[in-house]
């Protein structure tokens, strides 16, 4: 199981210096990569954007720089928005980053975009969830058959590619990762993904707002009510895509993102539970320990769960959040115990 850390907030201000103290950091406590998400800006809720509550970096940038200030570090990106260019300038990027550093350590995890805010700041709408759907499966096809067969045509509704060829071409392609949780999304995971960020449980709720708050919200939200058996029946679908489109059904792995950890005794733990629904999920009072998202309790107990996790439906990666995990505490104490 490989254990990526996010780096989006801190790469927004870091300078190489402390850039480069981090990755090392981070390489000899044991971290197997690091991911990076794409958004222009990051909104609070109730704060405008203007006073300093803005945060982001630019992705595959500070992957490069990344890669190249470590030595066996992964790189990859929970995901890049492919509605604004042509998916093909995108993949050309994660092409060139696989040619200079190996493919083998790059995934090119690619989105629809779901903010209404950066949409509108680019003086554009955002698409209805249907049209961003379409355009991502036209995305993931023309990803799968450009890394696959190295020359790619579609005539899709909104991308076009005829006759083009991958330049550069690396001997290992990256990886493609799409994250979601939507029925549509699971099965386009199926079909074309390596890698899938699984997020919530449909079935708890909507992600949908006005404002980047709002949606984060729905979305902490969904996750906080989704179990580990909930990822065991929603993962029975991209199996089933997979083997539809003539893939191996353990064809694609899935990534999770650990947004919190906490360390301690049983009674630790529970305090930690109740104040994490109220303050974090907004929901009652209730035991967390089957959430994907949560790891709790001793380091032992902590690799347990995870290993279980890989058993009930097939977990191969995961993402520590920056603000709720110490990573490389949880590096150093969980890392070793994992097989």
């Amino acid at each position: 199981m490989k254990v990526f850390v996010e780096l989006t907030d801190f790469a927004a201000t870091a300078g190489r210096r402390q850039l480069r103290d981090r990755v090392r950091q981070l390489e000899d406590a044991g971290a197997d990569g690091v991911s990076v998400s794409d958004h222009l800006f990051v909104t609070t809720a109730g704060r405008p954007r203007g006073d300093g509550v803005t945060s982001s970096c630019d992705p595959v940038t500070t992957l490069a720089a990344v890669a190249g200030m470590a030595e066996r570090l992964e790189v990859q990106t929970v995901v890049m928005n492919a509605a604004w260019i042509h998916p093909a300038l995108l993949l050309r990027q994660f092409s060139q980053l696989a040619v200079l550093v190996g493919g083998e350590r790059v995934t090119a995890g690619l989105g629809a975009g779901w903010s209404t805010e950066e949409f509108a700041a680019l003086g554009t709408e955002l698409p209805l969830f249907r049209d961003r759907m379409q355009r991502l499966e036209e995305v993931l096809a023309l990803a799968r058959t450009l890394y696959d067969e190295g020359t790619v045509t579609l005539e899709g509704c909104t991308v076009v590619a005829r006759d083009l060829p991958l330049v550069p071409r690396p001997d290992v392609p990256p990886r493609l990762l799409v994250g979601g949780g939507s029925d549509r999304v699971l099965a386009m995971a199926g079909r074309y993904a390596d890698v899938l960020d699984l997020h919530g449980d449909p079935r708890h709720g909507r992600v949908a707002g006005a404002t980047m708050a709002e949606a984060a919200a729905a979305d902490v939200h969904r996750r906080a009510l989704t179990t580990v058996e909930d990822l065991a029946s929603r993962i029975e679908l991209v199996r089933k895509s997979a083997q539809e489109a003539g893939r191996p059904y353990d064809a694609v792995g899935v990534s999770t993102q650990i947004w919190f950890t906490v360390f301690g005794s049983p009674a630790d733990v529970r305090a930690a539970e109740a104040d994490l629904c109220a303050t974090w999920a907004g929901i009652s009072d209730r035991p967390l320990d089957r959430n994907p998202y949560l790891l709790l309790g001793s380091p032992a107990q902590m690799a347990e769960a995870l290993l279980e996790r890989r058993e009930v439906y097939g977990l191969e990666r995961i993402s520590l959040k920056e603000d709720g995990v110490d990573p490389v505490r949880f590096c150093r104490e969980v890392v070793p115990l994992l097989p």
